[in-house]
């Protein structure tokens, strides 16, 4: 089962790598699954979503193709950027512009404008029993790392090496898919903590994608995340602390579930 879902991974992703390329040299953003006019409710407004992909978004591909102008990432793809970038420490303006580009993409991506919540599958939900104990204590500890952030940043559901869901906040642009550049506060964790030849979860259709195993090596492997930058939830949210808690239990409503578990690889068990 786990060698098909890699071959279907594999036939999805090589022909958008294969027509990107030749366009590799000017980045542009990759089209959402709904219309910024339509919003995301009840996540996001359309005035919302203006700011966090029309205008962030916008800003970070520009400057980052700015920042790659004449330089060698120049003929580069999207995530070969954002990966050969996080394995230079001198090479941090460039990463920080491709992180959090990616990490915006693929949050958005993870969205319905559905007008009911989606249904989570009995397979999803095993897993997330498995490693939580239950889906409401996964929501709640979700929420609780959320809303523990100080600062601008990322919480993450994401698999380890062990087939594991675990939780993980990463700070300003930090990656889950790089262990020098995670930007968290915790320095405990031990190369054993990090996926090892884990396949690249995200195929789907953005510019951003890429092919298997090009991402997710050493690393773990992003599942879900969500957007702790206040750009994310102000207009519609405020900055009280009360608005970032109904920020969350929203986000939680417009997660097209389908598209969380299609990013999961390790199903043994299941």
């Amino acid at each position: 089962m786990l060698r098909s879902a890699l071959r279907l991974h594999k036939a999805v992703a090589s022909p958008l790598a294969t027509s990107f390329r030749a366009a590799a040299r000017i980045h542009t953003l990759p089209p959402l699954p709904y219309t910024v006019k339509g919003g995301v409710a009840p996540l996001f407004s359309p005035a919302a979503l203006k700011v966090i992909y029309g205008d962030h978004m916008t800003g970070l591909v520009g400057r980052l193709n700015e920042l790659i102008a004449g330089t060698p990432y120049e003929e580069k793809l999207f995530h070969e950027v954002l990966m050969d970038s996080a394995s230079s420490l001198n090479e941090s303006m460039i990463f920080n512009h491709a992180s959090q580009a990616w990490n915006n993409d693929f949050f958005l991506r993870s969205l319905t404008p559905s007008p009911e919540p989606q249904p989570m599958s009995e397979v999803l939900a095993s897993r997330l029993r498995a490693s939580f104990g239950s889906v409401e204590i996964f929501k709640r500890e979700f929420t609780t790392n959320a809303l523990g952030l100080f600062g601008s940043g990322w919480t993450w559901l994401v698999e380890d090496k062990d087939g594991r869901l675990v939780l993980l906040n990463t700070y300003n642009a930090g990656s889950p898919h790089h262990r020098r550049r995670m930007n968290r506060m915790d320095y405990s964790a031990t190369d054993g903590d990090f996926a090892a030849q884990a396949q690249n979860p995200y195929a789907g259709n953005s510019k951003f994608s890429a092919p298997a195993k090009q991402m997710a090596n050493h690393s773990y492997v992003p599942i879900l995340c969500v957007s702790m930058w206040e750009h994310a939830y102000m207009t519609d949210y405020g900055l009280t602390p009360e608005g970032r808690k109904r920020y969350l239990e929203e986000f939680f409503k417009t997660v097209d579930w389908s598209v969380v578990e299609s990013r999961i690889f390790r199903v043994s068990g299941f």
